[in-house]
């Protein structure tokens, strides 16, 4: 079951990175085309908004690659400083934590699309606005005219794939001898070193 759920995690870090990547050329692209636009005073106002929505994007699906990989900024100087099994016991509980994270965000998205209500009325939106009070599957945006909700999808697939990297990471802790370096959470062949953090 380790072994399948690392390699979960892994494919899904495999494919961040690839979207990331995507995301992180396209931007420097639209905004330069869209500062060559208002020099010749022709705007390309939709290219801004998508240049914000793709950031949340990239800050998104960062994020879970970033706790895939434990690379997050951390100050280490505690954890550093205490017997290697008490160390392995704040590994554990920082793990922990994030899961529960993972998992609260993924339920918090669950109330906040409600699917089983949208599906029970029929996708009628109109209607779920009615009911619920919840308009987010009726709001575009304001120069694209596309639903907002595609955009806000990233929300509850940051939140999956943030629970898959941590529960790997934590079964990755649980399994690695308290005296031991825990390796990096992407594969040697992902990360371009040998797979430990320094």
């Amino acid at each position: 079951m380790v072994k399948a759920i690392t390699t979960l995690s892994d494919r899904i870090a495999q494919a961040e990175r690839a979207v990331v990547r995507l995301i992180a050329l396209a931007l420097p692209l639209m905004i330069l085309a869209n500062v060559a636009g208002r020099a010749m005073r022709s705007p390309i106002y939709w290219m801004d908004e998508l240049s914000i929505l793709f950031m949340v994007w990239l800050a998104m699906l960062g994020m879970s690659l970033t706790l895939k990989t434990r690379d997050a900024v951390a100050v280490t100087m505690l954890v550093d400083a205490v017997p290697p099994w008490l160390m392995k016991a704040m590994k554990v509980l920082i793990d922990l934590l994030v899961l529960v994270f993972g998992i609260a965000l993924l339920v918090l998205c669950y109330h906040w699309f409600d699917p089983l209500t949208l599906m029970r009325l029929g996708f009628d939106m109109r209607e779920f606005s009615g009911q619920t009070f919840n308009f987010m599957y009726q709001d575009t945006t304001a120069t694209l005219g596309v639903a907002k909700f595609w955009f806000w999808l990233v929300v509850p697939l940051a939140a999956a794939t943030t629970s898959v990297h941590a529960l790997s990471n934590l079964l990755l802790t649980l399994t690695t001898p308290a005296a031991e370096r825990l390796p990096s959470g992407l594969p040697a062949a992902l990360s371009g070193d040998s797979g430990a953090n320094p």
